[in-house]
């Protein structure tokens, strides 16, 4: 019976270190996943990697209903699947709560529409800040990533690295380097 924290951090600017330690010294347990990655996407490779490992009596800890996902189907789905392999998951910011138990699937299915609402809400409000610049001529939208730089990525990715080492040698956001992969 182990005890996972998974702490999960979106951007270059933010801070997984400082998520694992504050569950850290809050919870006992025996080992710490972080990632540095989208929570658009299921398609993490620290988070399968982990929800791999988990087993019958382990216990899987984070910090806030959106380190499992980004919207309520992802995040239900989830947790349907730890609860049918026996795993729980601890959320702190339900207190502690664990969410596969009947009252905890109810907490958190209203927790995970209200996440999924207050994404949609910034991105309204992120919107209307472009429309508003691009009015007055200051929004210039992202630069491309120079091909060569993609050219290059998809050759080391060829040679056996992973994606996460490319983007980081190459400086470039490992969801960047997905969507120009895809592309």
């Amino acid at each position: 019976m182990t005890k996972y924290i998974y702490a999960r951090v979106s951007t270059d600017e933010q801070n997984a270190d400082q998520q694992a330690a504050y569950l850290a010294e809050k919870y006992p347990h025996d080992l710490v996943v972080q990632e540095k990655f989208t929570g658009t996407t299921l398609d993490r490779p620290k988070f399968k990697a982990l929800l791999g490992r988990l087993k019958q009596g382990d216990t899987l800890i984070v910090k806030e209903v959106s380190r499992i996902g980004r919207n309520t189907a992802e995040v239900l789905g989830v947790t349907e699947e730890l609860k049918a392999s026996g795993v729980h998951l601890l959320i702190d910011q339900l207190g502690g709560m664990d969410v596969t138990s009947p009252a905890g699937e109810m907490i958190l299915t209203v927790m995970a529409g209200l996440a999924k609402m207050e994404r949609e809400q910034l991105r309204e409000r992120q919107l209307i800040g472009i429309e508003r610049a691009k009015a007055e001529g200051k929004y210039k939208g992202r630069k491309p990533v120079d091909p060569a730089t993609i050219r290059t990525a998809k050759l080391l990715i060829e040679q056996g690295q992973s994606k996460e080492s490319v983007a980081k040698q190459l400086k470039i956001g490992v969801s960047t380097l997905y969507k120009y992969l895809a592309s």
